[in-house]
């Protein structure tokens, strides 16, 4: 028997789904909001953190991959208190991936995490036979202009 798109896996792992976003910051200037974010999300089982890569872009385009710990680059860890539960998931070709064509002075956020609360609904899926064919993300840029076009729809019938 062959296999198809709808066979599901052999056996059925009590994970949830992965993301893995780069963010591109114009000034590498990063503080400590992140970190505080994230380890909200972590404290309040929301995600699980597996990688993290910080790249900088220097004035003349070259690049550091800064320590986990430092997000800001000031030598005081950020990170400290927050568990990276798979280093090295996110590789240096993923780091030069994520940083070409950015200007310098720049840097590029890499983050791997496992979104923990949906780990019960992804094992009723796959133990009812679910098989995931799709996945689509909506970025926050495009929701945003939906929001506004919205706004300036009912702001016209309003003023009408």
């Amino acid at each position: 028997m062959s296999e198809t798109r709808l066979d599901p896996p052999p056996h059925i792992r009590p994970v949830g789904p992965v993301d893995v976003l780069v963010v591109g910051f114009p000034d590498a200037q990063l503080d400590g909001t992140i970190a505080d974010a994230l380890a909200e999300l972590v404290a309040n089982g929301t995600i699980r953190l597996l990688d993290m890569l910080i790249v900088y872009v220097d004035e003349s385009g070259g690049t550091t991959v800064a320590e986990i710990t430092d997000i800001d680059g000031d030598g005081v860890p950020d990170l400290i208190a927050m568990q990276i539960d798979t280093p090295g998931l996110l590789t240096d070709a993923d780091a030069a991936a994520a940083v070409e064509g950015l200007p310098p002075a720049s840097a590029v956020l890499l983050i791997a995490w496992e979104n923990t609360w949906a780990v019960r609904a992804s094992m009723a899926l796959r133990e009812k036979g679910g098989v995931l064919l799709g996945f689509h993300r909506i970025p926050v840029t495009e929701i945003d202009a939906a929001m506004d076009e919205l706004e300036a729809v009912i702001l016209e019938e309003v003023e009408g």
